[in-house]
């Protein structure tokens, strides 16, 4: 079979498609990548097989012309939208037609490719549309891909379960889709002590890090009870951040003064996109800081290391919620002082049960179905089934 798998970007988009793209390939089936051309690289660099289908339009980086204010969102906001305020929704809107934009930009070249083609199965990110309109358009099965967030995001909606944004129904129309139109599955692997309840059809698929296998068991201190030989408590504390600028001046202040305290702070080549295995957490990392990206929460979780979230965007402060209501992590403001962020760090490092509950957060992670197991039900008709 041809399976055809699309991202509008790199990072945390692609990297939990890469295990499924490859576990495809492992099974005799044809895979391609279809990914703006500034995207095409990192597919090359997985071993995958790109298809430049266009260029991004402007301003449509992470931040693009999203509010960068949010506050704090209500720890369950996917499923109780009509809590949201108006400067909420607003920002809701702004990135669902970011989104649409990004769809526009890539529908013509994908839906030509996907003519030729001819793939029996297409696998898209959940926030790539284009990819819906191609499976629409060739009557082929459409499967979302999840990237590690504790609910279905469908940002094509207003007010998340309203009518689709005029922009998205526009797109759908324009390749005479409807624009009810919707994946008939989603690849999740979010673990389930993490999720929000769902209407969606999902399927659960473990996450598996670049450059392994299965997830490494839970990371212990370097040297005996975490000691240095001049008897200081030695932790090693793992950092990411996705901004070309690295983390603003309070987080750098917090990891600074975590040095001076005995703590090696070392970088996650998680969506930083530093060298190393994407995503594979540094041997030793007794916490990991970062800004709560799904991606990089279950790539934390599958290593059983607590989390402190610090958030700058919604969905992010949702992941970090969802982290502290089960223990195995804490959420700070993007705002908040080094003072603050380092007494966060500090709990996370000194409180046994943060360690715990990350244990048990990876054993949820280890009892899902791996990607070898979602190829088989992928292809079979039963499981990969048009959507309504």
């Amino acid at each position: 079979m041809r399976v055809l798998f699309t991202t509008w970007s790199s990072g945390g988009h692609l990297a939990p498609m890469v295990p499924l793209a490859r576990a495809f390939l492992a099974a005799g089936h044809q895979v391609r990548v279809a990914v703006p051309s500034g995207c095409a690289a990192a597919v090359a660099h997985a071993g995958l097989v790109p298809v430049p289908v266009g260029p991004l339009p402007k301003a449509s980086g992470a931040a693009g012309a999203v509010p960068r204010r949010i506050g704090n969102w209500p720890a369950d906001w996917p499923v109780r939208p009509a809590g949201l305020g108006a400067e909420e929704r607003g920002m809701l809107r702004a990135l669902g037609e970011k989104q649409v934009r990004i769809a526009e930009a890539m529908a013509q070249g994908l839906v030509a490719f996907a003519r030729c083609w001819q793939p029996g199965l297409v696998v898209h990110d959940a926030s790539a549309y284009a990819g819906t309109v191609a499976a629409a358009v060739l009557g082929v099965p459409a499967v979302g891909q999840m990237w590690g967030s504790a609910a279905v995001l469908r940002l094509d909606r207003q007010d998340l379960h309203g009518p689709p944004l005029p922009g998205y129904a526009r797109l759908m129309r324009r390749y005479g889709v409807d624009p009810a139109y919707e994946p008939g599955l989603w690849l999740d692997p979010c673990p389930p002590g993490l999720a929000l309840p769902s209407s969606a059809r999902r399927m659960a698929v473990r996450f598996v890090p670049d450059g392994q296998d299965e997830p490494h068991g839970p990371h212990e201190p370097d040297g005996q009870d975490g000691a240095t030989e001049q008897g200081k408590a030695a932790y090693r504390v793992c950092v990411a951040w996705d901004d070309p600028g690295g983390p603003p001046k309070p987080v750098r202040a917090t990891l600074r003064h975590a040095e001076t305290r005995g703590a090696e702070v070392v970088l996650w080549p998680g969506p930083g996109g530093a060298a190393g295995p994407p995503y594979r957490l540094p041997a030793g990392c007794r916490a990991v800081l970062h800004q709560g990206g799904g991606t990089a929460v279950v790539a934390a979780a599958a290593a059983g290391v607590p989390q402190l979230i610090v958030a700058p965007r919604p969905e992010q402060q949702l992941n970090g919620a969802r982290l502290a209501l089960v223990g195995a992590g804490r959420l700070a403001p993007v705002d908040a002082s080094p003072a603050r962020l380092f007494a966060e760090l500090s709990a996370l490092l000194e409180q046994p049960s943060y360690a715990a509950a990350a244990r048990e957060l990876r054993a949820e992670v280890l009892s899902m179905p791996g990607p070898d197991e979602a190829v088989t039900r992928l292809v079979s008709p039963a499981q990969a089934s048009h959507a309504p």
